[in-house]
Order: structure tokens, then C-alpha cells, then sequence
């Protein structure tokens, strides 16, 4: 589980932190602006469009990207490091994660700062991991750009031990996290690198349906046409002759739609095909609407036997009608990390989606007088019940009626 993380000078995020972290360990001026509160199975950013919402979930990206392909990329996909630090800032762009293995008593905070040097590229100056087992943290690893080292540390082991194992580490391009082999004594290690290689991101483009390219499938994609393809074609390879099936099961109650077909005579370019309420005729998935193939899209992934560990949405409600947004809502309802061993992350500022989320696990985002975000959640800002006694439950609609004028 991620119960917390913290952003600093990334676009419009000149600090934010949400949930739990090693104070010790934070990479921001002020380590009691991270809000401490686990993360919840969902946890929704709504208010002010430009507020930094989406931001969030592009920092998220931003560090799978530096894992898989290093900062160059990463950076260069957004227009170059001086478009994506924050503006008037100090200090290296840095990022946070505080992370649990499910059922575990271990936790683990790894966090990264990333710096750059006029009219050169940037590069990785610091990485570290920290785990805390009881009410003690300590560090185990370390990288940092003075030492080109990684050191290791055992249990009973502190940063002054003269015997520390130390692995030679001179890429300062790519994640050190990304290099290391799995410690065997640190098991939470393994799934932190799984939550970095497998979250699934969300950055849905309906044109992207058209030229389709199913050369390479992978699982957890984010929802634009082409990986909608490249994710069946991963179901396809999964569940064999039973893709379809699975697909079915997974997506049956979606609002008028009746079956999905699903052809695989050509493995490497299936055709996808949609029955939908009163057309006998299957529907390419290609003359589908774009709020259909969204939601379809969602529920994939939200519903498969073994889903992302961290799934993020940017406001999926985006061309969504009322019945659609409702139906997206009882799944938010229901997605419990317990059963689907996963966690979800979006923004919104539909009201149907606030509803389903209990407040605590809702972060309202606004921007200070120089235009950088910040945030509060929703529960703070809720009158305290009459009886001390009850719980702070509130009415239906309580995001209609207390936060609309917020967004």
C-alpha cells in the first residue's frame, strides 16, 4: 500500500505532500506540510481547475518514466527540465514515497531529488531508502552524486558501521532503485520496484483509437486507443481462448452495452466489436463513442483478476453522462485493496465521484497568491457532529452541497 507521498518544485507543486512519510527523510522545506494521514484504497483531488490536481498525477508518471528510461526522457517528453520546475523555486525537484507491503509491520520511504546545471542536462543527485520496523527508521540504501555508491545496511547496521557492502553505481541518468537487486532481507523492496514498474497511468486520448499498433502488448497501460489495444491484446495472451469470457465478466453491467466480441484470427491485430442495447449488428470498437469506450476502458481496469497496485484517473468522468458517472461511482464504492490488491488514485470534480468517497480521502486542492497548490482534506474542513460520539458521517450529496463552490 502507498499510505503517503510528497512532490516538490514539479510545475504548479512547490510543495505538496499527502499521507504518511519519514519526516527525517522529506525532501521539502517543511516537513509538517505533509499531511499525515494514510491513503485510503481511494483517494480523490478535486477543486479549482489549474489547481495542480492533474500535476499529481503527472509526477506519478514522470517517475515511472525516470525508471524505465531515465531523466533525459522523462524530462524531455515534457519540454525540458526549466518547463517542468516550478517557477521562482529552490532547491532540487524532489519526489516521495511512502510505501507498506500489505499485511506487513515493515515500511519503507524511498524518496528522489533530481537536479539540473545550466545549459546541461539533469541528473539524478540523491536516492534514498529508508525502512522503519516498530517506531525506529533507519536507512539502508543510499546514492548520492558526490559518492556514485550504494550503500547497503543490515538491521542492526548504522550509516557509522565501517563494514557496510557497497555497490558501485556511476548512471546518473536512471534510477538507482531500478539497477539494485532485490535485498533479501528487505522483502517490501521488491514491491516498491513493482509499484513503480506496473502502475497504471491514465492520459486518454479518443483519435488515438485509429492506427492501431499491437506489435508489443502490455498489462496496465494507460486507456488511449492504442494501449486499449495493446491491453487486450495482453488479455488475449493471459486468458487464451477465454479472453473473451474474461472480458465479459468483467465489463457485464456496463449501461447498455450487451456483449463484447472479441476476434483473434489475426493474433497480432484483433478486431474488437461491441452488442450494444437495440443494434443486432456488432460495432467496431473504432465507431464507438468516446464515453463508452472510456468507461470500458476503466472498468478493465478497475475490475481485472490481477489489476495495477496503483491505478491513476484524471478526470474520468470527461464526457460521461449521468448514468455513466453513477455506474463509475458503485465500482469507486466497492474497490477495497483488501480484495483487489490494489489502490486507486484520481482527480475529479464530479460531484457523483465525491459522494462515493468518504471525506477523508478527499483532497481539496487551491492555489496560493504566487499560483502554487495547495491543499486540504475535505474532513478537516467538515463542522464537527453535534454529539461528540458520532462519527463525522455525512448526508448524500455532502460534496454538492458544502464544496461545489470550491471548483
Amino acid at each position: 500500500m502507498l499510505e503517503g507521498f510528497w512532490i516538490r518544485n514539479f510545475k504548479s507543486l512547490r510543495q505538496v505532500g499527502i499521507g504518511t512519510a519519514f519526516p527525517q527523510f522529506v525532501y521539502v522545506e517543511d516537513p509538517v506540510a505533509v499531511l499525515p494521514f494514510d491513503l485510503g484504497t481511494t483517494t480523490l483531488l478535486t477543486g479549482l481547475s489549474g489547481s495542480g490536481k492533474s500535476s499529481v498525477l503527472d509526477a506519478f508518471s514522470f517517475v515511472s518514466d525516470c525508471y524505465r528510461h531515465g531523466v533525459d526522457y522523462a524530462c524531455g517528453k515534457r519540454g525540458g527540465y526549466d518547463a517542468i520546475y516550478s517557477h521562482g523555486g529552490k532547491g532540487t525537484m524532489s519526489f516521495g514515497f511512502h510505501y507498506r507491503q500489505f499485511g506487513e509491520s515493515v515500511a519503507a520511504t524511498y524518496a528522489v531529488s533530481i537536479g539540473f546545471v545550466k545549459n546541461k542536462a539533469p541528473y539524478i543527485d540523491s536516492e534514498l531508502l529508508a525502512y522503519r520496523n516498530g517506531k525506529e527508521s533507519f536507512p539502508i540504501a543510499f546514492l548520492q552524486n558526490s559518492q556514485k555508491t550504494i550503500r547497503y545496511l543490515a538491521p542492526d547496521e548504522r550509516l557509522s558501521s565501517s563494514d557496510l557492502t557497497s555497490v558501485e553505481f556511476t548512471d546518473l541518468k536512471h534510477l538507482g532503485l531500478a539497477a539494485l537487486q532485490s535485498h533479501p532481507k528487505y522483502p517490501v523492496w521488491s514491491s516498491l520496484r513493482n509499484l513503480f514498474e506496473n502502475w497504471s497511468t491514465d492520459d486518454f486520448h479518443i483519435d488515438a483509437v485509429n492506427g492501431l499498433d499491437l506489435t508489443q502488448f502490455k498489462p496496465h497501460e494507460n486507456p488511449r486507443g492504442a494501449r486499449l489495444y495493446q491491453f487486450i491484446k495482453y488479455f488475449i495472451e493471459k486468458f487464451g481462448v477465454d479472453a473473451e469470457a474474461e472480458i465479459n465478466r468483467i465489463v457485464s453491467g456496463i449501461p447498455n452495452l450487451v456483449s463484447v466480441v472479441l476476434d483473434v484470427a489475426n493474433r497480432n491485430r484483433p478486431l474488437l466489436s461491441f452488442v450494444m442495447e437495440g443494434i443486432s449488428i456488432p460495432i467496431p470498437v473504432s465507431h464507438l463513442s468516446e464515453a463508452t469506450i472510456r468507461l470500458f476502458s476503466y472498468v478493465l481496469r478497475l475490475e481485472e483478476s490481477q489489476p495495477a497496485p496503483l491505478i491513476t484517473l484524471d478526470n474520468p468522468e470527461n464526457s460521461l453522462d449521468k448514468t455513466h458517472c453513477w455506474f463509475l461511482a458503485e465500482l469507486l464504492k466497492k474497490f477495497d485493496v483488501a480484495t483487489h490488491g490494489s489502490q486507486l488514485l484520481l482527480t475529479t470534480q464530479s460531484a457523483e465521484l465525491a459522494d462515493a468517497t468518504h471525506p477523508q480521502n478527499v483532497w481539496i486542492f487551491g492555489c496560493d497568491q504566487a499560483g502554487f497548490a495547495v491543499v486540504e482534506r475535505a474532513a478537516d474542513l467538515i463542522p464537527p457532529p453535534e454529539n461528540p460520539n458520532e462519527p463525522k458521517n455525512l448526508e448524500q450529496n455532502w460534496f454538492s452541497s458544502m464544496f461545489n463552490d470550491r471548483i
